[in-house]
């Protein structure tokens, strides 16, 4: 009787607090804002058919140069790759896009700074809804993948434990990056609308989404392998593909790669947490909070 009373009192300080009351809000928003534009059938087909289409862009591209029935290693690589970088493209692009339009679009963004909400719990809650839309998108593409293209997944084989460890801390990993790049728009004169797209196609290129990084010249893989991501889908690949997905990966041992995700990722925090706050300050100070720059 005590700890079910403890428990529920717990529940109520919870549902209480401050950070709790903006982070809930903060996702409803982002979600209204994701679907408002339709209705809910309809963006439900939407959030299906999008990623299927992004998908066979690659497919025939890779048919283009492989033949139409080539279904090696790669083809997996490719598909999983595809499938786990709509976490990417959801929020490292979408958070600081989202930011920019309630500065310059809706001209809100201002009355959130003078709520007594944190900014920053906003952001956390802007960028779930996101990363739901993104699990969707990963989750039809591997389907569509596996039942029509004849990407060689398993589903009995598949690694659950790797693969949700994986994605909890890619999770953190990606939304940390897009909190700093969301900090870096609000102090950007020129390009800041182009900025997230350009960093996510960088990082599309080094992290090992559509190609290995064994490719890469050894100064651009040195860079790789200073990125999380670069682990993030490593590690998604090996849980979905087995890890002789990953041979030509620098690292052989998944237990090391699993290390060094979670090293990079607590380090990209820690630095998106400073980046930001920092931003955060100078957008105050200079008076950036409701400057239109889509000019």
């Amino acid at each position: 009787m005590i700890e079910t009373t403890s428990a529920g009192g717990l529940r109520e300080r919870i549902a209480a607090s401050r950070t709790w009351q903006t982070l809930r809000a903060a996702t409803w928003l982002e979600w209204q804002a994701r679907g408002n534009w339709t209705n809910p059938i309809l963006y439900g087909i939407y959030l299906i058919v999008r990623p299927m289409t992004t998908s066979l862009v690659l497919v025939l591209m890779y048919w283009l140069v492989s033949g139409a029935h080539a279904h090696g290693g790669l083809f997996g690589f490719l598909i999983a790759g595809a499938a786990a970088w709509t976490f990417v493209d959801q929020i490292v692009a979408g958070v600081p896009q989202a930011v920019l339009a309630d500065r310059e679009e809706y001209a809100m963004l201002k009355y959130v700074y003078i709520t007594p909400a944190r900014f920053l719990v906003v952001l956390i809650g802007r960028a779930l809804p996101r990363m739901l839309v993104a699990f969707i998108s990963f989750t039809v593409t591997l389907a569509f993948g596996v039942a029509i293209l004849g990407v060689p997944v398993d589903v009995r084989m598949i690694n659950y434990p790797l693969l949700l460890l994986a994605l909890v801390l890619g999770f953190v990993g990606i939304t940390a990056l897009g909190i700093m790049l969301a900090g870096l728009a609000l102090v950007l004169k020129r390009g800041a609308w182009q900025m997230p797209q350009a960093v996510t196609g960088a990082l599309y290129l080094v992290s090992g989404a559509i190609f290995p990084v064994a490719v890469l010249p050894v100064w651009l893989r040195d860079i790789s392998l200073g990125v999380p991501l670069t682990y993030w889908l490593e590690l998604t690949r090996r849980a979905l593909l087995g890890s002789r997905i990953g041979e030509t990966f620098p690292i052989a041992s998944t237990g090391a790669i699993l290390g060094w995700l979670a090293l990079t990722t607590v380090i990209l925090s820690a630095v998106s947490v400073i980046v930001f706050r920092i931003c955060d300050y100078f957008a105050r100070e200079r008076g950036q909070i409701d400057r239109t720059t889509g000019y």
